[in-house]
């Protein structure tokens, strides 16, 4: 990995655990045919996870008879959790980590191209808002307030 990728994915990382520590997964849904997933933390701020890629649960959950079944069982069982750990990976995977030991993974590849999921806290990025979007099979665009970065 280049010197400039592991800089944006160390800088992938460092956000995703500020936006994402010591949150509980407030409510879950699916919007505009995308699932979509709120954070909230103690002061009552929303870090909204949207995502377009194939998402694993633990600990497994029985057959459901379709993604969207198996998408709100899962959400479901970490419904209210507090989030003890999150990071994403160098291949654009975002790992969640729950206090009761349970965890999703949302790939870093998109089955159509698109990218795979995206975190925000809900402010503009052209009013200091954070937003990472993740590219399929690695990388990450990334605004933080000012600073923009991008790599593929």
């Amino acid at each position: 990995m280049a010197l400039h990728e592991e800089a944006v994915n160390a800088t992938a990382n460092r956000l995703v655990r500020k936006l994402l520590l010591n949150t509980s997964v407030e409510s879950f849904g699916i919007m505009h045919q995308m699932p979509l997933v709120h954070f909230r933390n103690e002061h009552g701020n929303d870090m909204v996870l949207c995502f377009d890629s194939p998402i694993l649960f633990h600990p497994e959950h029985g057959p459901c008879t379709d993604s969207n079944e198996y998408l709100l069982i899962g959400m479901n069982r970490v419904n209210l959790k507090m989030v003890v750990d999150a990071t994403c990976t160098a291949a654009s995977d975002l790992e969640v980590y729950f206090e009761d030991g349970s965890w999703f993974r949302i790939s870093g590849t998109s089955e159509d191209g698109n990218e795979p999921w995206q975190l925000s806290d809900g402010l503009p990025v052209d009013e200091d808002g954070t937003l990472i979007i993740a590219q399929t099979e690695g990388g990450y665009a990334i605004w933080n307030g000012s600073s923009i970065d991008k790599v593929n």
